[in-house]
């Protein structure tokens, strides 16, 4: 069974078992003192301001016959019997939850975003054991479901902790440095023989390491000081010859020079074939997560920011390049050079080498400790890169906004500050990081002091051949190239942190399945009809409220339904669950009979053609724009659909006519001819339904016209939803669909809705007349 599927059968199951007072958090069950004295517990939720609207720390525990409020020292006990009402009053950052007594407040709970779904599962839990009123709704049983399904997605599947919101999906707590940097391996298997040959390049290079202070040891011992001892240490008469000595100079300089070349073609040999490696596990990495993020749905998106999704496309990606290239190879290069060169020291003098490598296991312990601290520094760090990114990604978009209301320097400011809290946090972690600089070096350095005073002294008291100057040069060499490898360990758990933590965030988003998925042999038309029927289809974003409540409508092929009324009331939902953007949470949605998650989602989506109000024109030039549904389209067909749109006039008026740029999001065209142009690639893209939201809500009268008459060629034939705030331009409609509250609450043509004696759909019409007579008169 695949988790996505799993995931479904786990939503769909019923609600858990009440709660025994055991498992209620400690804070929780101590300020209880007992108080549920063995009752279950229905739902509990913490609310976090007082009535001034401070933070505190409150509780609502909610059993079968009483509502317990927590606030303080105090408890307060309500009967659930005698609760007339309990409602949701909502605020500009501040909810609260008010229960009423006799028609009066008994008790107010203040709570910020954060709590709103607790408090929102506490509210639906109290309103099924309360009196149904006439006309109000029970909360459906299927919120339920939803809302552990978002709980879900908001917990760790390891540790089952809460992930904090600044880290956007990554558990910090259960970030393990090894197992995330492995799965590295399984996206670089394609270049596995490009990374054996690196690694063997990399050993070979470490065991050269070891060569040069050897050869320094016989320079010295056979060319430069040569001489010989009996077993008793005497020093033997010298039988060497200047000539023999200048002919040894000879040979171990030139074998030194050959392998310093050689060493140095290896090395350059071997990082040109990391590189390579590298920029190509990267390349694919960031192919990867960036069609990954095409797969996932909205409510992925909905829930982070732009900055930080560009961020692991980018930034991420390109420190595993550096960790690739210069980290892990290198890592493996420096553990072997410490094994090859403490070996050749123990051969030489195992008792100057036991010396030299004193001062290790104190190194040992403090790098150990520093990495342990970094890697919960570095954790948190992303989280203020990401914050600083978000701004920029937050104000670039909107420059206009920005200068409209001459908020620069505000933005400038919002900037800095996230700017400074970043680098106040960098800085923390430089001085963690440079503060094992000065310990390292000084341990290396008091190695080799002791190197050359208890190698001295016994090349001064027991000189012979394994006690000889040559020796005790060669050991001072092998200590600096001891320590250098130590010291490069210690400084890369920096690195590691750094890729260990990008990575995880980068696969984050690679293991985060597409809620919205095609099934095995899912279907495909050839023709379709565009016949609609909902049948009892309800919605939830986050299980908090219900977005439509069981609504049922049939819409009949090429007929063209106007979806009107309030804000909030669930249009653009109705219209979302059409283009499948979302999966209902209960009903189902038919298409030509077949339920909807029935089709290939992207056959689905190319069968529906969008008209946004604001439409999204990408950089580039206007025939790209207009082809963007089908870029095979002949130049012909572009300008045909253009003139369908009433656009090719003034796109020919242009210098470049069809090759004109549009520049990001089309800021160099106005309002009506980027509509116009949106239009251009619905007709282009020849869809069977058709989504028009607010195609015309934000223009001129005149520019108004032209649009209509756009929308008039390209509705035709088609089944149409059209979605208007301004009633008048829904005239034309087959049929009205009036919303309000996620349900249907009227249906029929507008010269019906409009006369009907306070029906919504007349209240609204009525509210435009009178606010358009204002606008005229003044």
């Amino acid at each position: 069974m695949t988790d996505i599927a799993q995931t479904q059968m786990d939503a769909d199951q019923p609600a858990p078992a009440l709660a025994d007072e055991s498992q209620l958090p400690d804070p929780l069950r101590s300020r209880l003192n007992g108080q549920l004295n063995g009752r279950k517990v229905v739902a509990w939720s913490e609310f976090d301001l007082d009535e001034s609207n401070r933070y505190t720390q409150r509780y609502a525990v909610l059993t079968e016959d009483e509502l317990i409020v927590l606030v303080d020292g105090a408890a307060q006990a309500i009967p659930v019997g005698q609760i007339g009402e309990a409602k949701v009053l909502e605020g500009l950052g501040v909810d609260r939850l008010r229960v009423l007594v006799d028609g009066r407040p008994l008790a107010e709970m203040r709570y910020s975003k954060r709590h709103v779904r607790g408090m929102s599962k506490l509210l639906r839990k109290l309103e099924r054991r309360l009196p149904r009123k006439d006309g109000s709704d029970v909360p459906p049983d299927w919120l339920e479901g939803v809302e552990r399904e978002a709980e879900r997605l908001e917990h760790c599947p390891k540790c089952g902790e809460l992930i904090p919101s600044y880290a956007e999906g990554v558990c910090p707590r259960c970030l393990q440095q090894r197992k995330i940097l492995w799965r590295l391996l399984d996206v670089a298997k394609p270049y596995r023989r490009q990374i054996v040959k690196a690694f063997a390049l990399t050993i070979l290079m470490a065991a050269m390491t070891t060569l040069p202070a050897t050869i320094n040891r016989y320079l010295i011992d056979r060319a430069i000081d040569p001489r010989t001892y009996d077993a008793a240490g005497k020093q033997l008469p010298l039988d060497v010859s200047v000539s023999d000595r200048v002919h040894q100079l000879v040979l171990w300089a030139s074998l030194l020079l050959l392998t310093v070349l050689f060493s140095e073609f290896v090395n350059g040999l071997r990082l040109r074939t990391l590189a390579k490696v590298g920029t190509q596990v990267t390349a694919d990495l960031r192919l990867m997560v960036y069609a990954h993020m095409h797969e996932l749905s909205l409510r992925y998106f909905a829930k982070r920011r732009t900055g930080s999704l560009i961020t692991r496309v980018t930034n991420d990606t390109d420190r595993l390049w550096d960790f690739i290239v210069f980290g892990s190879i290198d890592l493996i290069r420096d553990v072997a050079m410490i094994v090859f060169i403490a070996a050749v020291m123990f051969w030489m003098n195992w008792r100057l080498a036991a010396i030299a490598l004193l001062p290790l296991p104190v190194l040992a312990v403090l790098t150990y400790h520093r990495g342990m601290r970094m890697q919960r520094m570095f954790g948190r760090l992303w989280t203020y890169w990401s914050r600083m990114s978000a701004v920029v990604g937050d104000a670039l978009p909107g420059v206009k906004v920005v200068k409209a209301f001459a908020n620069e320097a505000k933005e400038i400011g919002r900037f800095q500050r996230r700017s400074d809290e970043y680098t106040e946090k960098e800085q923390e972690i430089h001085i963690v990081w440079t503060a094992l600089q000065p310990v390292v070096s000084g341990l290396m350095r008091f190695g080799a002091l002791l190197v050359w005073i208890v190698g001295g002294y016994m090349v001064i008291m027991h000189r012979n051949n394994q006690n000889t100057f040559g020796v005790l040069v060669a050991f001072t060499a092998f200590v600096q190239s001891f320590y250098s490898p130590i010291m490069e360990l210690a400084n890369s758990n920096r690195m590691v942190t750094r890729a260990a933590t990008s990575a995880q965030r980068i696969f984050e988003v690679l293991d985060t399945p597409p809620d919205i998925f095609s099934k095995p042999g899912a279907l495909r038309k050839d023709q379709l009809e565009g016949r609609i029927e909902f049948k009892q289809v309800s919605f939830s974003y986050e299980g908090t409220a219900p977005a439509l409540r069981e609504v049922s409508l049939t819409v009949g092929p090429g007929e063209m339904i106007g979806l009107c009324g309030p804000s909030g009331a669930g249009k653009s939902t109705f219209v979302n669950l059409i283009c499948r953007f979302y999966d209902v949470t209960d009903g189902q949605i038919l298409l030509d009979g077949v339920d909807i998650r029935d089709y290939e989602v992207k056959w689905l989506r190319r069968q529906v053609g969008i008209v946004l109000q604001e439409p999204h024109l990408f950089h580039g030039a206007i025939a790209e724009n207009i082809r963007y549904g089908r870029p095979e389209a002949s130049e012909q067909e572009v300008m045909a659909a253009a003139r369908a749109a009433n656009a090719h006039d003034f796109i020919v008026g242009f210098p470049d006519g069809y090759d004109t740029m549009v520049g990001e999001r089309g800021q160099s065209l106005s309002g009506g001819e980027r509509q116009r142009i949106s239009i251009a690639r619905a007709i282009l893209h020849n869809p069977r339904i058709l989504i028009l939201d607010e195609a015309t809500s934000s223009v001129d009268t005149e520019t108004e016209k032209q649009i209509q008459q756009a929308l008039d060629r390209l509705v035709s034939g088609r089944t149409t939803f059209a979605i208007a705030h301004r009633l008048s331009t829904l005239v034309a409609a087959d049929r009205l669909v009036v919303l309000e509250k996620g349900k249907i609450v009227e249906e029929g043509l507008h010269a019906d809705l409009v006369n009907k004696e306070n029906g919504v759909y007349a209240k609204l019409h009525k509210t435009q007349v009178e606010m358009s007579s204002l606008v005229a008169i003044r």
